[in-house]
């Protein structure tokens, strides 16, 4: 199957895809080529299952053409994901990829970018901007900005936030944590390759690194 799939899929695109996207192939359950760019890397391996909640998934199932964003809970980084299945004899025989960062999203309407959220307080909201906030958090559905100034809940679910927050300046360390990569005080090593950051809050939080996001969060900054 991947003798077929990969070259007439390969050939489909041509010069059409940026050097900057990555690009995924698939049969109908499993990857069979994978290409990573400099931008982007979803540690992908011919072989791998294709993840139910994936571009490609979508696409499969769909059987159509699909642009779709993916959280970070399917290959530990979030992405934009446009797929195309290809089809034989009116068959899904496989489908193709184009995998973007977030911040390169292809969109037809550029969304204006994100400078403050909304924080409630005791009286009303308050717009925080993103440089003050140390670090976000989740507890049982409830999300919390956290700054100098105190902790404020936000209406916006952790999988909202992480579509919409500059990836420059949060990383997302934990399924309940965002950080702001420039409060990190410090980085301590934890259990089973694990991390535990030191905010620069005056309490010092610690913030837990899951093994979910660990490697992806050591490429990010390089250590």
């Amino acid at each position: 199957m991947e003798n077929k799939i990969v070259p007439e899929m390969l050939q489909m695109i041509g010069q059409a895809v940026p050097e900057e996207v990555s690009i995924a192939i698939s049969d109908g359950t499993q990857y069979l080529y994978y290409q990573p760019s400099s931008n982007i890397d979803l540690k992908i391996s011919p072989g791998d299952q294709v993840p139910i909640g994936s571009a490609t998934h979508k696409a499969l199932m769909e059987r159509g053409k699909v642009g779709h964003q993916v959280e970070s809970r399917i290959f530990g980084v979030p992405y934009y994901g446009l797929s195309l299945p290809l089809f034989r004899g009116g068959e899904v025989m496989g489908c193709i990829t184009a995998i973007y960062p977030l911040q390169s999203v292809p969109l037809a309407n550029p969304q204006p970018r994100l400078s403050f959220l909304i924080g409630k307080g005791e009286d009303g909201w308050l717009p925080i901007p993103l440089h003050e906030i140390v670090y976000i958090s989740s507890h049982e559905g409830k999300t919390l900005l956290h700054s100098a100034s105190g902790s404020y809940p936000n209406k916006y679910s952790m999988s909202e936030l992480e579509y919409m927050l500059p990836p420059e300046r949060f990383a997302r360390c934990h399924r309940s944590y965002f950080v702001n990569l420039e409060s990190i005080g410090f980085i301590h090593p934890h259990f089973h390759s694990t991390f535990m950051l030191e905010m620069k809050d005056k309490q010092k939080t610690r913030v837990p690194v899951s093994q979910t996001y660990a490697s992806t969060f050591r490429q990010l900054l390089g250590f």
